[in-house]
């Protein structure tokens, strides 16, 4: 019976006091693991802003073509009225996933410094070789860009200027609407437009900030000596 209780007990020892080179092998195959799914979120943004691109460029080169044949007239308004939402539509797509990639991108830099922290602590002395921040918020993932923390929003990402270009797409797709439909003069046709692309963009932005947000929400364990910046990502 006594045997039991010691078996258990070191049993028990062996789980609160993992092994040194077992926790080390575990956290460096962790490592490795996230390094490929930040590249492969980098991939699937790259890959996805230039479909994006490569769409709307065909498209302008098709009204192009529209628009030298049939000149400005049904013909023309159909056919912009039908692939202009359809690209506001893909862009929207295109924004969001990109906004969730940075976000992914974001939780997965701040697991990786969790890790490093690990490693120079097993580096003792020698943990000024490790020249990436090992701090798991949003200073230490920024630092390691070599990026400044305080103030960070996602307004220069990749992502915003593909839903700048897309909010003039769905600009343009508004103008034309209302000057079809409603027989509007062009400067209101462009001014309802403008107004529709800036009310856009300026809701998607919000909701992308949310969203980033969202996903810093991580209680960090080697906090930043001081974390007065922003810890949110910037996609």
């Amino acid at each position: 019976m006594n045997d039991r209780h010691d078996e258990a007990s070191d049993a028990t020892d062996r789980r609160g006091a993992p092994d040194p080179q077992q926790l080390l092998m575990a956290l460096s195959t962790e490592h490795f693991t996230l390094q490929g799914a930040r590249s492969q979120t980098m991939s699937e943004s790259s890959a996805r802003a230039s479909v994006y691109v490569f769409s709307v460029s065909s498209a302008l080169v098709a009204l192009g073509f529209i628009g030298q044949l049939s000149d400005v007239g049904d013909v023309f308004n159909v056919f912009a009225l039908t692939v202009l939402p359809t690209l506001y539509l893909l862009g929207i797509v295109t924004f969001v996933r990109l906004v969730e990639c940075g976000a992914e991108d974001f939780r997965y830099g701040l697991a990786i410094n969790r890790i490093r922290h690990y490693y120079e602590e097993v580096a003792g002395d020698r943990s000024n070789l490790f020249l990436l921040s090992g701090h798991d918020d949003g200073a230490g993932v920024f630092a390691n860009m070599g990026l400044p923390a305080e103030g960070r929003k996602p307004f220069f990402a990749f992502s915003s200027a593909i839903l700048a270009i897309n909010c003039v797409v769905g600009g343009t797709a508004v103008a034309l609407a209302a000057g079809a439909f409603l027989d509007a003069s062009l400067g209101l046709a462009a001014g309802v437009g403008g107004a529709a692309a800036v009310v856009s963009l300026v809701a998607w932005i919000r909701y992308a900030d949310r969203l980033l947000d969202a996903a810093a929400q991580i209680e960090p364990l080697f906090p930043s000596p001081s974390r007065s910046g922003a810890n949110g990502p910037a996609n």
